[in-house]
């Protein structure tokens, strides 16, 4: 690499390294421990219940989710709220893809400098950056007083990824020349399009059509194999290579 900046590497948490969705794991634990009262928790395991059995959307059960989490967060105590995100990290930390693992553990390797960049809470986000050795993190945070939440939200990953990375690059004396960055859903589109090596990674339908116009490189992981498809951009895809993980 020619450049004497760092150059950077961005992971997405949610669905690309973490199989499930951080935030989701805070909202529930924060259910379980009696934070939205008993007809909120009894709404937020029919909504989860309709998602699973296909009677409802994911987006609709994801918007649910956040709407819960948001309407009822002054409400919560931000010590409660902390304790809360460490226990989820501790107990389904380990919940990650085999592929993007090793790739964070190649990248460090090659002496990249590795970001992840989620659009769950910092809070959550944080403690499982640590535990995967990233160099830094960046989550959704939400304005706090004291001891408390005040509703409103300092800042917000979801749909503002290319302008967060583009302004990290430069307060940290990085480079995007031969950047990395994977992710699995149209939120990412704006960060993989600002990277040299973009990485669609399980993409959702609207992700994999962007993929597919741009000519992105793909990869599904599925059991114990790494299924990685490429093709020019709007040609269709073909396999070019199926790695035992």
């Amino acid at each position: 690499m020619s450049s004497k900046r760092q150059p950077l590497a961005i992971v997405d948490i949610d669905g690309t390294l973490f199989r499930w969705q951080l935030y989701h794991e805070l909202v529930f634990k924060l259910k379980e421990q009696g934070y939205f009262g008993e007809e909120i928790a009894k709404q937020l395991d029919k909504s989860f219940n309709q998602w699973v059995s296909r009677k409802a959307s994911f987006a609709s059960y994801e918007q649910f989710v956040v709407d819960t989490l948001v309407g009822n967060l002054t409400s919560i105590p931000s010590h409660a709220f902390d304790e809360a995100a460490h226990q989820v990290v501790a107990e389904s930390g380990h919940k990650i893809y085999v592929y993007t693992h090793k790739l964070i553990k190649k990248l460090r390797k090659d002496g990249y400098y590795i970001l992840a960049l989620s659009g769950s809470q910092q809070e959550v986000v944080a403690p499982f950056a640590a535990r995967y050795g990233f160099d830094d993190c960046i989550g959704s945070v939400y304005e706090r007083s004291g001891d408390s939440f005040t509703g409103k939200i300092e800042r917000y990953v979801p749909g503002s990824k290319r302008t967060i990375i583009s302004d990290y690059v430069k307060e940290h004396d990085l480079t995007l020349t031969e950047s990395v960055a994977v992710g699995d859903s149209d939120s990412d589109i704006g960060m993989l399009e600002l990277v040299t090596y973009p990485i669609a990674f399980n993409p959702t339908v609207e992700l994999l059509h962007t993929a597919r116009q741009r000519g992105w490189k793909v990869v599904i992981e599925r059991k114990n194999i790494a299924y990685t498809l490429t093709g020019a951009a709007g040609d269709p895809y073909v396999l070019a290579t199926a790695d035992r993980l």
